[in-house]
């Protein structure tokens, strides 16, 4: 009677053993395939450094969108990010005078470029907009990118801000039809201004 229960009890050690050994031997399973999947999600969404000298809230949210707009630019152009790229955006980027962005290159010894592209939140007292910063950011890039796209062979530039009225230009009634005014003089019709202007 005491052989056997001598006996169940080596058995019952033997599977709890066994049990706490298949146990650690899961944990470490799961840990290295989440471990490399992880590893596998960063390559994948390689990116670029991101530092944000804002609130918490408003850098969160601004290291996301840089990251993303950094690494569509790249996919697009068919290239990949240079390795080590840096992303500083702060309050002002001042290089002589108040800049939106500074693209900065440094060659290490063994021949590698890093590149530090420096956003402004601000220009001249003036707050810039998202949709301003992922401009000046893509513009950045495309410079940091001519190692490995080569340099662009055609440049179109293109302005659509509208002209401004200049400040010493006299104001003049344009009416289409020369009615009489309340104190009696006559407004001038569109088409002798056209005319006059044209003369």
């Amino acid at each position: 009677m005491t052989r056997r229960r001598r006996t169940k009890s080596r058995t019952v050690r033997l599977a709890r053993r066994w049990g706490d050994h298949c146990r650690r031997l899961l944990r470490r399973a799961v840990y290295c395939c989440w471990s490399a999947a992880v590893r596998l999600w960063r390559h994948l969404r390689r990116g670029p450094t991101v530092i944000i000298d804002a609130r918490r809230r408003q850098a969160r949210r601004l290291r996301r969108e840089i990251a993303r707009a950094a690494r569509t630019y790249a996919r697009a152009l068919g290239v990949e990010l240079p390795s080590g790229l840096l992303v500083v955006v702060q309050r002002v980027v001042h290089e002589g005078r108040q800049l939106n962005g500074l693209l900065q290159a440094f060659d290490a010894p063994n021949g590698d470029r890093r590149y530090v592209v420096h956003l402004a939140l601000s220009v001249n007292g003036r707050p810039v907009s998202d949709d301003e910063l992922l401009a000046a950011l893509r513009h950045q890039l495309t410079r940091a990118l001519e190692d490995a796209i080569g340099k662009p062979v055609l440049s179109v530039p293109l302005e659509l801000e509208m002209p401004r009225v200049r400040a010493g230009a006299s104001v003049v009634e344009l009416r289409p039809d020369a009615r009489e005014r309340q104190d009696g003089r006559r407004a001038t019709p569109i088409e002798r201004i056209e005319d006059n202007q044209a003369s």
